[in-house]
């Protein structure tokens, strides 16, 4: 029996992984959000729609508290994905630790098309201490 992750409950080394597909009509929907050039992605998903979509498949696993603060993400594309083009994602849990009540946690979020390693998503996050806890 599989046990489910909280954000309390990770450790590092721990691994989600997902299957991802960004399709054509979401890129459209984000390049109208955005206001970016369509003529721009007509045959690439734009990168940071996808990281988007890696932390959004992340949470869709790891409820992850509302106090919980995005505190910086880097991204590394090895070559441009395609619509429609189906990807396995692996989120790892690089590091993690406490410091004075507070949680700091590293995802590092990698995309593979077949066994190509084609978008890497480097993520960190701070939750603070619990109320009431060790300031």
């Amino acid at each position: 029996m599989s046990v489910a992750l909280t954000f309390e409950t990770l450790a590092k080394g721990d691994v989600i992984p997902f299957a991802l597909t960004v399709t054509r009509e979401e890129i459209e929907g984000y390049l109208a959000a955005t206001g970016e050039d369509p003529a721009r992605w007509t045959d690439a998903v734009p990168p940071l729609l996808l990281a988007a979509f890696m932390v959004g498949g992340l949470l869709a696993r790891v409820p992850i508290p509302l106090e919980v603060m995005h505190t910086g993400q880097e991204i590394e594309a090895h070559r441009a994905v395609r619509p429609g083009e189906p990807l396995d994602v692996r989120i790892t849990v690089a590091a993690l630790s406490q410091r004075k009540g507070a949680t700091i946690a590293q995802f590092e979020a990698e995309a593979f098309s077949g066994e190509e390693s084609v978008f890497v998503a480097r993520i960190s996050v701070l939750a603070p201490p619990p109320a009431g806890g060790e300031a």
